[in-house]
């Protein structure tokens, strides 16, 4: 095989493998204040981020605030999908429903 095929191969594998979602004994680690890398060292990697950015004017300075998502998936030995949010870095909201 070649290396360009194998690298190929590889990339497919790492786009089909998902995180695992978060159990409870991680869940009730996390808490608002957390910064992202102390989030992402305790509940592991996610299964999809988003991000925005909101600008803003606050006296006379212009501010950018970037809100970001990140989202652990269910799975049938866990099922609860945990979604955390962040504000510039900072846990700001945690939310955790079941898959029905």
């Amino acid at each position: 095989m070649t290396t360009r095929f194998v690298a190929l191969i590889l990339l497919l594998v790492a786009g089909v493998a998902h995180a695992e979602p978060i159990p409870f004994e991680t869940f009730i680690k996390l808490h608002n204040g957390m910064l992202e890398a102390e989030l992402v060292s305790t509940a592991g990697r996610p299964d999809y981020g988003s991000d925005s950015n909101q600008g803003g004017v606050a006296s006379g300075i212009a501010t950018v605030s970037t809100t970001r998502q990140l989202s652990w998936l269910a799975n049938g030995n866990i099922p609860y999908t945990t979604i955390v949010t962040l504000r510039d870095g900072v846990v700001v909201n945690i939310k955790r429903s079941k898959k029905l």
